[in-house]
């Protein structure tokens, strides 16, 4: 189910984007004050708050007039958000980072691993070279459970490292009907660098490790992911509901089961 979501574009230059990138997708509630505002398959979401908006994720360079259009669909504007976060400084997510935060003097957020890369445009990210992006200006760097607020909300971050080595996670809570859910924007582990021998990444594979064992322990009822296709997100948006606890369960155990495989073939294991 997962398998085909685990890609290789280490030491790659360019390579041919997915149509379903650009593809655009109906913005949508997810739940509570958590709304989607990406393509068909990078996800960015918008967390409102009646003090303004946290932004996670742009997505590509061309991004901004895709979110701008999505965001007012749903009733609210760019030039309100407050707070950017990124769960990964790639450039499919972040390439338009830098002219959001010019037009809305936003906060840029990013954990302390990942914030050099943003801040030079992708040059020292060695997981996807030669794929650069306009440089963004790090506000604030995060550590393993810091605790982001802005009109009433509390977003925690969940350092899960692997995938870059600042991989980022946010949980909240949302409510919904009358009920609280528990939420979770989870950086899935991927693994686009090799595991064994990698000089620009040693420890790697330990932290993919650690990462996986924080996930597990996470028990979230309603999960998204950095790319749509991660958490099913075209299935859920036409059955009305995004509550899957036992789908981020067996998507971080598939997600591991790959890392682990992945490992065993590099390491000649297997």
């Amino acid at each position: 189910m997962f398998r085909a979501l685990v890609f290789v574009l280490a030491g790659v230059a360019a390579f041919a984007q997915p149509e379903n990138w650009r593809k655009p997708f109906p913005a949508h509630k997810i739940a509570g004050n958590l709304y989607y505002v990406g393509t068909e398959d990078l996800a960015c979401f918008v967390i409102a708050t009646p003090e303004g908006h946290i932004l996670i994720n742009s997505g590509l360079a061309d991004s901004t007039p895709l979110i701008r259009e999505s965001m007012g669909k749903l009733g609210f504007k760019l030039e309100d958000v407050k707070i950017l976060l990124t769960m990964q400084a790639h450039f499919d997510h972040v390439a338009a980072l830098a002219e959001i935060q010019k037009i809305t003097g936003a906060k840029m957020y990013a954990t302390e691993p990942d914030a050099p890369a943003l801040e030079d445009g992708g040059k020292s990210d060695t997981a996807l070279k030669g794929n650069r992006f306009a440089p963004i200006r790090v506000d604030r760097k995060l550590k393993d459970g810091d605790v982001i607020r802005l009109g009433g909300v509390e977003l925690v971050t969940h350092l899960t490292p692997g995938h870059s080595k600042g991989s980022a996670s946010y949980s909240s809570k949302v409510e919904e009907k009358g009920k609280t859910y528990k939420a979770l924007i989870a950086n899935m582990g991927s693994v686009v660098m090799p595991l064994a021998g990698n000089a620009a990444y040693p420890e790697i594979a330990e932290d993919f490790a650690r990462s996986f064992e924080a996930q597990k322990a996470m028990t979230p009822d309603i999960w998204v992911a950095g790319h749509a296709s991660q958490y099913r997100m075209q299935e859920k948006y036409k059955a009305g509901s995004f509550v899957d606890p036992q789908g981020y369960k067996e998507a971080v155990e598939e997600y591991e089961r790959l890392f682990r495989e992945r490992l065993a073939r590099e390491r000649g294991e297997r």
